[in-house]
C-alpha cells in the first residue's frame, strides 16, 4: 500500500514537472527574437538597423586602413523589415577586399553565403546622404546608404535642454533659444530656426547615434554642480525622450554626451547664437 502511494506520488510530480517544462517551451517559442538588433555592437561590428547605424566609426577606420594597404576585417551587421540579421563580413589582406554575405538567417532570404571579391570602398558625403560604395565589384555595388535628409521626413524637430540645472535649451518645435550666462541670467531669442542644412547635420548626428534605439541612461549625479541633459525629439508621428547626466559613463550615456557636443558646435557656429552674449559666470 505504501508502495503504491509512493508510486503515484512520484508520477503526479513527474506529470507536473514535464507540463511546466512544455509551457516553459510554449511561451519561450512565443516570445519575440530580436536576434541581437537591440544589443549593442561589438567593437569590429557596425549595425544597420532600418537607416539607424550604430558604431559607423568602425567602418570608417576599416576603410582608411584599407586605403593605407593595412590588414583588417570587420562585420556589417543589416537587418531587415522582421528583424533577421545579414551579416556581411569584410576581409581587406592588404591587397585586396572579401565580402562574404550571409543570408542563413534571414527567413525570407536565399539562405545562402555568397563570397565577392572587390577592390575597394569609396565613402561619398553630401549634405542629404552618406554613401559607401564598392569599386570593381561584380554584381554588388553598394555597401550601405545612409539618407539624412530632413526633408525626407513629414515631420522633424528637438528639444535640447542641458547644463547646470538645465538652462540651456534649443528648441526647434518653438523655434527658441535660451543661453545660460551663469551669472543668475539667460537670455532668450523666440524666433530662433537653425538652416536646413544645419537640421541636415542634426538629423545626421542622431541617426549615427541610433537615437531610435533603446538606450540606458542614468540621470543620477554625486558631484556638486553637475550638468544635466534632456532630448525630446519628434519624428513624424513618433517621439523619443532621453534624460540622463555627466556621471553617466556607460557607453550610451558616452555616446548621448558626444551628440549633444557635436550639436553644440552647429549650434556655435549659427549667426544667431553668435549675436548673443558671452557667458558672465561660472559653476565650476
Amino acid at each position: 500500500m505504501i508502495k503504491r502511494i509512493f508510486l503515484l506520488g512520484l508520477i503526479t510530480v513527474l506529470c507536473a514537472f514535464i507540463t511546466a517544462c512544455q509551457e516553459d517551451r510554449a511561451n519561450s517559442d512565443n516570445q519575440p527574437h530580436n536576434n541581437g538588433q537591440n544589443d549593442r555592437p561589438a567593437n569590429n561590428e557596425i549595425k544597420d538597423m532600418h537607416g539607424m547605424v550604430e558604431n559607423i566609426e568602425r567602418l570608417d577606420l576599416f576603410v582608411k586602413n584599407m586605403q593605407s594597404g593595412k590588414k583588417d576585417k570587420v562585420r556589417l551587421t543589416r537587418f531587415t523589415i522582421e528583424g533577421d540579421p545579414i551579416f556581411h563580413d569584410l576581409d581587406y589582406n592588404g591587397s585586396k577586399l572579401e565580402i562574404k554575405v550571409d543570408t542563413t538567417k534571414d527567413k525570407f532570404g536565399q539562405g545562402e553565403i555568397i563570397t565577392y571579391v572587390c577592390k575597394g570602398i569609396q565613402k561619398h558625403e553630401s549634405n542629404t546622404e552618406t554613401k559607401y560604395s564598392l569599386i570593381e565589384c561584380p554584381n554588388l555595388e553598394e555597401l550601405l546608404t545612409i539618407s539624412h535628409d530632413v526633408d525626407q521626413q513629414d515631420y522633424f524637430a528637438f528639444e535640447l535642454k542641458y547644463g547646470v540645472g538645465m538652462k540651456n535649451i534649443i528648441d526647434t518645435k518653438d523655434q527658441r533659444l535660451v543661453k545660460d550666462l551663469q551669472n543668475g541670467e539667460t537670455i532668450a531669442v523666440s524666433d530662433f530656426q537653425f538652416s536646413k542644412e544645419e537640421m541636415n547635420k542634426i538629423y545626421k548626428l542622431m541617426i549615427l547615434s541610433n537615437y531610435l534605439g533603446e538606450k540606458k541612461l542614468n540621470k543620477e549625479c554625486n558631484q556638486e554642480p553637475y550638468k544635466s541633459y534632456e532630448l525630446n525629439v519628434w519624428i513624424n508621428s513618433g517621439e523619443r525622450q532621453f534624460e540622463w547626466s555627466e556621471c553617466d559613463k556607460s557607453p550610451d550615456g558616452k555616446e548621448m554626451i558626444e551628440l549633444v557636443h557635436d550639436i553644440l558646435d552647429i549650434l556655435k557656429n549659427n549667426s544667431t547664437y553668435q549675436s548673443l552674449p558671452e557667458v558672465k559666470g561660472s559653476y565650476e
